[in-house]
């Protein structure tokens, strides 16, 4: 069955859409307004077109040119090429060298880290130069590695071991504890901490005890560990000497050559029985031709005679326990005496220049402080003006009032807490105290009739 309203069943006219609604009448007027409007601004000049691309422009302004000639164009590329490679040229290798030796140690191990033709442009002379004329911790190291490598004691650093000293913080065997410059008196050329030196699971020093029979009975232990070229870490315990040879990470070594199994291996070579065996024999001989009392000192006398010669322990240093020959030591001990000199001389000028800012320092301060006293006096009440500011005789800056101390002393500790209106405030505390005290010494408020008061 269909729905009473289907279209069907509908006639023509109902099937028809439904009329437009008619317009407002004030939509109709704001169109004409807006059309009025165009018309008005016909008359008005349009904006400029916007400018084409700058590769457009140029390729418009090129077709427009006449053709240049081939020589003329080849030639222009030429200097172009000429010119980029001009700006893009590296800087020469002796300029170079020439700007690091006025680097400090930072800026130098920096460099150092930059590349590999850089980091082989560093020299040993560049590196101790560069330390000892800046100064601080790094002219510190270097002053202790020149100790150790003048008696030929350790082995000689590269100049990348000796730009990581210089500039060193922590210790480089636990890199946990800090570590400024290589301590006095140990000897070892490595930048280590207490804790790492002789405590721990694997400490780098070991004691010698100088009350073993062995070294007080045999009087070539006392001329091996006596010898400059034997490291070692003088204590209490004993003789504290390096335990074993040891590597960083660049596979170099580095620390005292003699070690502490060294000592024994080294008295008992065929020279050092020789050794033995003839001190021995003079001090027997000695003891035979003197009297009693003078036994032992004969015995002993002899005995350093015949050991005077030391020569068998620098061949043994060579070679057995591979020293390094004295050659490799020069360049160091030369760098440090050439720059020595001029190290004080820049030092001492760095000195006079901090006494000068010291000094000009203390004088405008001074100033300062005079002009704000100056400013505070002149506010002051005239009656009371010669007591309220009359200073110590220990000290400018401390005044005989307590109460114009405590006011005063604020502000001569530190005179940049001087503001423009200060001098005024405190005059002011300063008047209204001293008048009320003034009025309270008078006694005026007391009356003469009553002859209690």
């Amino acid at each position: 069955a269909k729905h009473p309203n289907d279209e069907a069943d509908l006639p023509e006219e109902d099937c028809k859409p439904p009329a437009k609604r008619p317009r407002r009448k004030a939509a109709i007027k704001s169109e004409k307004l807006i059309a009025g409007m165009a018309e008005d601004d016909d008359d008005v000049k349009k904006p400029p077109p916007k400018r084409p691309r700058r590769n457009k422009n140029k390729a418009a302004l090129k077709s427009e040119e006449p053709a240049e000639d081939d020589d003329a164009s080849d030639q222009k590329n030429n200097s172009k090429k000429r010119s980029s490679k001009e700006r893009s040229a590296p800087i020469p290798v002796d300029a170079m060298v020439n700007v690091m030796e006025f680097l400090p140690p930072r800026s130098l191990y920096n460099i150092a880290l930059t590349c590999k033709s850089l980091r082989e442009m560093v020299t040993t002379k560049m590196v101790v130069h560069s330390a000892l004329i800046h100064g601080g911790h790094a002219k510190k190291t270097m002053e202790e590695l020149y100790n150790m490598m003048k008696n030929r004691s350790i082995h000689v650093p590269s100049p990348l071991r000796l730009l990581r000293l210089a500039n060193g913080k922590r210790c480089e065997f636990c890199v946990n504890k800090s570590v400024n410059s290589l301590y006095n008196g140990l000897n070892i050329g490595a930048f280590s901490c207490w804790d790492c030196l002789a405590k721990g699971d694997d400490p780098l020093t070991k004691a010698w005890k100088t009350s073993w029979a062995r070294y007080w009975r045999n009087p070539v232990y006392q001329k091996i560990l006596n010898h400059p070229r034997v490291a070692f870490r003088d204590k209490s315990k004993g003789k504290f000497l390096w335990i074993q040879d040891r590597m960083d990470a660049h596979g170099e070594k580095f620390g005292p050559i003699v070690c502490w199994e060294d000592i024994d291996a080294m008295a008992e070579c065929a020279d050092g029985k020789n050794a033995t065996a003839a001190a021995k024999a003079a001090s027997s001989v000695a003891a035979n031709h003197a009297s009693v009392a003078a036994n032992y000192v004969a015995g002993r006398l002899a005995e350093a005679n015949a050991l005077s010669n030391i020569e068998w322990i620098d061949r043994y240093l060579t070679d057995t326990l591979g020293a390094p020959p004295v050659e490799e030591y020069s360049e160091f001990i030369e760098a440090f005496a050439d720059i020595t000199d001029r190290a004080r001389r820049i030092a001492r000028e760095k000195e006079n220049i901090k006494r000068d800012k010291r000094v000009k320092k203390q004088e405008n301060r001074r100033a300062a402080t005079d002009k704000f006293l100056a400013d505070v006096t002149a506010l002051i009440d005239e009656p009371f003006r010669e007591k309220a500011v009359e200073r110590s005789s220990s000290s400018y800056k401390t005044f005989v009032t307590p109460f114009v101390e405590d006011l005063m002393s604020p502000y001569l500790r530190a005179v940049s807490s001087i503001k423009k209106n200060t001098s005024t405030e405190l005059a002011k505390e300063i008047n209204t105290f001293l008048r009320s005290l003034d009025e309270l010494l008078a006694m005026n408020f007391l009356s003469d009739d009553d002859a209690f008061e």
